[in-house]
């Protein structure tokens, strides 16, 4: 549910369904595999740990087919491991055309759908939540004047929200 703060939306892509699936409590992961899975509750792993892979794994394949569940588990993997970087393919896209430029930064995070609202993605960059390309940004005024220094970079808010900003010719 959103208000427990374990909401998994159908229609989110399969590295932030993965991503929040593979964090499900301990004592709740009986319960998803018997509501939400085939799989027979005596053949699963006795660690919580790769429960909860399994878990992730098997529903995210469910909404985005057993390739974009395994990119998915090797990117959240990779990110654990090593930040966004090794794990840029696996990123969703947002076009840039959705923007009107120049733009300030906390305006592109809410109509890309990181954030609900302009006042949202100014704190989320006030309180150090947003990283553009692995850095920081601390600037809540950044302004782009146009998409192309934005183009095929990383958006991230927090440690489970990323996109690939594209610029359309």
């Amino acid at each position: 549910s959103k208000s427990l703060g374990n909401y998994v939306g159908l229609g989110e892509n399969a590295l932030s369904m993965y991503s929040k699936l593979e964090k499900t409590p301990d004592r709740l992961l009986e319960q998803y595999f018997e509501l939400l899975t085939n799989l027979p509750l005596d053949e699963l792993p006795q660690e919580p740990r790769d429960r909860q892979k399994l878990l992730a794994l098997n529903i995210a394949t469910q909404y985005h087919g057993e390739t974009g569940a395994k990119e998915a588990q090797n990117a959240a993997a990779q990110i654990i491991k090593t930040g966004f970087t090794a794990a840029a393919d696996a990123v969703p896209e947002f076009s840039l055309a959705n923007v009107e430029f120049p733009a300030k930064l906390f305006y592109i995070l809410k109509v890309s759908g990181l954030c609900k609202s302009s006042g949202e993605g100014q704190r989320l960059i006030k309180d150090g939540g947003v990283k553009l390309e692995g850095d920081r940004i601390s600037d809540v005024d950044l302004t782009f004047d146009s998409p192309a220094p934005l183009d095929g970079k990383v958006l991230q808010v927090g440690r489970k929200k990323f996109i690939r900003l594209m610029a359309d010719s």
